[in-house]
């Protein structure tokens, strides 16, 4: 599977790295595109991509490229894939997977039409400790569930795209995605509301947010995402609550650590998380190989989707961010 990616930035560069020592025969860092040749040769220097096109249309028009991979500002994820679905291309689209619902459908549908494989880089779907909670939930460990909190207040200001309505910005499209994804994983699609309040930077984009989403039978799962934190206040944890105990995890994308609770919040168990490839870089970036694994696995077999994050997640998740937009009264200039 060649990959074509678009973009060479920080998503670009950790996945770039971690793919590198993976060093998987089947998934083959082809070629990369961005504002100008001139400008991502560095990067596929660095990488070790083998190819530099001239510009997007240039990569899409490659025989030789199985996926296109697109890793740019939120902005313009919908205008990228549709072009690379003409193309009749395979299309991975970085979180958040569109800016609203409206375009999430429309994209998803154009994939339908073509009949390939399109994906969001829903990362914490695809990791081994995602089955790990699954499973742990499925076995009754915890007994029938009843909600949870999930809390990711961090601090993200040094991205400049963030902060700004034009490319997208506001902690509902950056810190959504972790939040959201890991809610549908376990709880699933069938939600019957949401309801939040926010707190908006003076560019007009949403820097605090606190939402809560009801499912069926009272289930309340609350939410709270932040990208302007004080250090000496930041936290972030999940807690998945149940009848007979909890889930515990460190990390809301991708914990370090597991805990089975008691009621009275003693530990019970810690499961055992299987090794990641960390960023050579980063320390915090890894494990993204289980998504690409995931993705080629998909493509060889003719699928158009995969099981992890199917586009019924996808959709969910892109219509509860933008019910909550609307609350929040955060319009982006190109909508």
């Amino acid at each position: 599977m060649n990959i074509g990616v678009c973009g060479a930035g920080t998503i670009a560069s950790w996945i770039s790295d971690i793919l590198g020592q993976l060093n998987n025969e089947r998934i083959v860092k082809y070629g990369v595109a961005g504002m100008s040749a001139d400008a991502c040769r560095p990067f596929a220097e660095k990488y070790g991509w083998k190819k530099v096109y001239n510009n997007y249309e240039e990569l899409m028009s490659d025989e030789a490229v199985d996926v296109v991979y697109i890793a740019v500002p939120n902005h313009v994820h919908m205008d990228l894939c549709l072009k690379a679905l003409e193309h009749g291309k395979n299309v991975v689209v970085e979180k958040p997977f569109a800016v609203n619902y409206e375009q999430a459908k429309i994209m998803i549908d154009k994939a339908k039409e073509k009949g390939v494989f399109l994906s969001e880089a829903l990362w914490p779907a695809f990791l081994p400790s995602r089955h790990i909670i699954d499973h742990i939930i499925k076995d009754g460990k915890i007994g029938t569930l009843t909600g949870a909190k999930i809390i990711s207040r961090g601090n993200v200001m040094f991205l400049d795209r963030v902060k700004k309505l034009e490319t997208g910005g506001g902690s509902l499209l950056d810190m959504g995605p972790y939040i959201l994804s890991r809610m549908t994983c376990h709880f699933g699609t069938n939600y019957e509301s949401v309801e939040g309040h926010f707190e908006k930077l003076e560019t007009g984009v949403d820097a605090r947010d606190y939402y809560t989403v009801t499912y069926p039978g009272g289930i309340k799962i609350e939410c709270v995402s932040t990208i302007n934190t004080p250090e000496d206040e930041r936290e972030e944890y999940c807690e998945i609550f149940g009848t007979e105990g909890s889930i515990y995890m460190d990390v809301v994308s991708n914990p370090d650590r597991l805990e089975i609770r008691n009621l009275d919040g003693s530990v019970r168990e810690v499961p055992e998380l299987p090794p990641l490839i960390v960023n050579s870089e980063v320390p915090f970036a890894k494990g993204y190989e289980h998504e690409w694994i995931q993705f080629e696995k998909a493509i060889s077999e003719g699928k158009t989707q995969t099981d992890d994050a199917p586009w019924e997640q996808t959709l969910t998740i892109s219509k509860i961010m933008t019910e909550l937009r609307a609350q929040a009264g955060v319009v982006f200039p190109f909508e």
